[in-house]
């Protein structure tokens, strides 16, 4: 939770059941804010950030809102109990339209009417990188387990917006050393920024094949608690963005 003036108020993590029931999945989401005392319904916006596999972005003077399904289909088949979903990202003027869990978003609508639908990537596309890039060009790798999302952005446009599947540490470095390469990001006018799960071991190796290797903990924040000092921002910085 942060406040307008980006003070980050709160932080949490807890484990859901996503393959719950309805009823199961609503009492979950709803019990962690009564828990920490959060009342939802004085917020200014909620948002929803989803993982999504299946994506793709549309500029916004070709984007046609009956043409979504179509978008996705056109370069994969949407699986059972996917819906469709899209954005708006004003900083890149184009609209990402993705796939995400039925069950999971409806349950969330219903516990908080009005909240907004998100992917990773739409996060990652933000103005402060896009602003960054104009000095020095940006690889911005995001660390999943089984998966990694990269990002490449030069001169303020969003070049490549991709997730590729690894299944250790040494092929998510393979894809970024392999982006600085296709994009010609080899030498000093490129920054590598990291986030998500990443350990010290794995950041030292990563500095050691890729230039300018630096941590990504989303906009700057104002912490209000000292104890969020201890926070590794960098593993959150897809929500923080």
């Amino acid at each position: 939770m942060t406040s307008l003036h980006d003070e980050l108020l709160a932080f949490g993590e807890v484990t859901c059941n996503l393959s719950a029931s309805m009823s199961d999945l609503l009492l979950d989401i709803k019990s962690v804010f009564t828990e920490a005392d959060i009342i939802t319904y004085g917020l200014k916006e909620i948002e929803l950030i989803v993982v999504s596999r299946h994506f793709v972005w549309v500029p916004q003077h070709l984007y046609d809102e009956k043409m979504e399904r179509s978008y996705l289909e056109a370069i994969g088949k949407i699986a059972t109990g996917e819906g469709v979903y899209s954005s708006t990202n004003d900083d890149i003027k184009a609209q990402i339209v993705f796939t995400a869990p039925n069950n999971v978003v409806s349950a969330f609508k219903i516990a908080m009417p009005g909240i907004k639908i998100r992917c990773q990537h739409d996060k990652l596309a933000n103005m402060t990188l896009l602003e960054s890039s104009d000095l020095r060009s940006i690889l911005l790798v995001n660390i999943r387990e089984g998966e990694s999302d990269y990002a490449v952005l030069c001169n303020k446009k969003l070049q490549l917006s991709n997730t590729f599947k690894c299944n250790s540490f040494d092929e998510t470095l393979y894809h970024a050393v392999n982006l600085t390469k296709q994009f010609h990001l080899e030498d000093a006018s490129v920054t590598v920024a990291v986030c998500g799960n990443i350990n010290r071991e794995q950041f030292s190796t990563m500095r050691q094949f890729l230039p300018n290797v630096a941590l990504y903990t989303g906009r700057q924040m104002t912490l209000s608690n000292p104890e969020m000092q201890h926070i590794p921002l960098y593993r959150h910085a897809v929500i923080l963005s």
